[in-house]
């Protein structure tokens, strides 16, 4: 979802859009610990702490809501999902299932595809109720016993046949479907100078220097001729804002790969990884954001080295998921809500707007000091660990604060 469109800059650069925000995996279930009743009772302590009111706040969910909870629940999720069409983006998992859904339909195309499926499904149920749990071993046992079924080849390498996302995309209805392939990868509001993502972005394109021409953080963009006549700098600025945010997205080669943008938690030797070794790419976003000092150098209150130098930008904050083994990661212009409910940790729920919406002193938020970051790094095969924060307030924007609200997963 990326909008406006360059045509439409001007007119929507005089705008004024408020909006409660609710950005959280919330409502993503990743718990596979707790009971069905579990989760729905710790979704609505959470929706309970935080006052939600549906005729007035919008819900925004930042992806991978299906296939971390019990089957039947992670359907029903999706059904209210679906049903009160709730905003949000494309996780990894859910683009699981979509795939497997066009896949399915594929394969009931196909001569004797129909048949071959539901043959093999009834194996897999009559060995489960024999007690088989692992339906990637059974596949395998199955495919050294008929290696010479041409079926076997027609499923994706990496695909698991009867696992989870399988199960969903197959007893999803159409409805179910077309809500989650209408999820975008991206959200851009320009104007909250803000994208929700499920994994992450990159300000920067890692194989260039942070100043090259190609950078779009490193030129002003120009201005569309309908746009010239504009005499108010403020929506000038603005509509650059705007432009520039959208060549982030569009201009830098790593943000345009959907894979990326569902799986990045770090960068290896300037390539996208979904491990946790290497450096976070949140960390990579901050440091390019600590760079801009606005289009003519007006926010001289930025802090670098000596080494480095300034760029004719403006910040913009990125709020995602995905990253629970990492936990809850506020950093100054992006903040990670996954806290890890899947390891019984807590539920995140970043809350903007109304009484948080208090307008503050630019010239403090952009200390460079990694007290303001809160957020808990442990070993990725340890699974554990514990997140928590005493600042329930983080800073959000230009000016802005947000309130940190969470609820224990036990």
């Amino acid at each position: 979802m990326l909008e406006p469109s360059v045509r439409q800059l001007c007119a929507y650069a005089t705008l004024a859009l408020f909006v409660v925000f609710f950005f959280s995996t919330g409502l993503s279930y990743h718990y596979d610990p707790i009971s069905s009743a579990g989760m729905a009772r710790i979704s609505q302590k959470l929706l309970d702490k935080i006052s939600y009111n549906p005729s007035s706040d919008v819900l925004v969910h930042v992806g991978d809501f299906l296939t971390k909870a019990p089957h039947v629940e992670s359907i029903e999720t999706l059904s209210f999902m679906a049903s009160h069409n709730i905003t949000g983006v494309r996780g990894n998992h859910d683009q699981q299932v979509i795939e497997w859904r066009a896949w399915i339909h594929w394969i009931r195309t196909q001569p004797g595809g129909p048949r071959w499926l539901e043959e093999t499904y009834t194996k897999w149920a009559s060995a489960e109720s024999r007690g088989e749990q692992d339906p990637e071993d059974w596949l395998e046992d199955r495919k050294r016993r008929d290696k010479d079924s041409k079926w076997w080849k027609k499923i994706p390498k990496g695909w698991v046949l009867f696992g989870a996302h399988f199960a969903i995309a197959q007893d999803m209805s159409e409805a179910h479907y077309a809500y989650l392939r209408s999820l975008p990868y991206i959200i851009h509001i320009p104007s909250a100078h803000t994208f929700i993502v499920h994994g992450g972005l990159l300000a920067s394109n890692p194989k260039l220097g942070y100043k090259h021409a190609k950078q779009p953080l490193a030129h002003v963009p120009r201005l569309p001729k309908s746009c010239k006549d504009d005499k108010d700098k403020a929506n000038i600025t603005v509509m650059l804002r705007t432009m520039q945010e959208q060549e982030v997205l569009t201009q830098i080669p790593q943000n345009t790969i959907p894979f990326n943008v569902l799986n990045i938690r770090s960068l290896v030797k300037e390539e996208v990884t979904k491990r946790t070794g290497g450096k976070p790419w949140s960390k990579l976003w901050k440091q390019n954001m600590l760079r801009c000092a606005g289009f003519n150098g007006e926010l001289n209150n930025v802090s670098l080295t000596k080494t480095e130098k300034l760029l004719p930008c403006y910040p913009a904050t990125v709020v995602y998921g995905h990253a629970a083994r990492r936990g809850l990661d506020v950093k100054r212009w992006s903040i990670g809500l996954d806290s890890g409910c899947v390891y019984e940790r807590r539920l995140t729920a970043l809350v903007l707007g109304g009484k948080n919406a208090a307008v503050s002193d630019r010239s403090s938020d952009d200390d460079d000091d990694d007290d303001d970051e809160q957020y808990t790094d442990f070993d990725e095969d340890e699974g554990g660990g514990v997140v928590e924060t005493s600042a329930d307030m983080v800073k959000f924007g230009d000016s802005h604060h947000g309130k940190i609200v969470s609820v224990r997963c036990r």
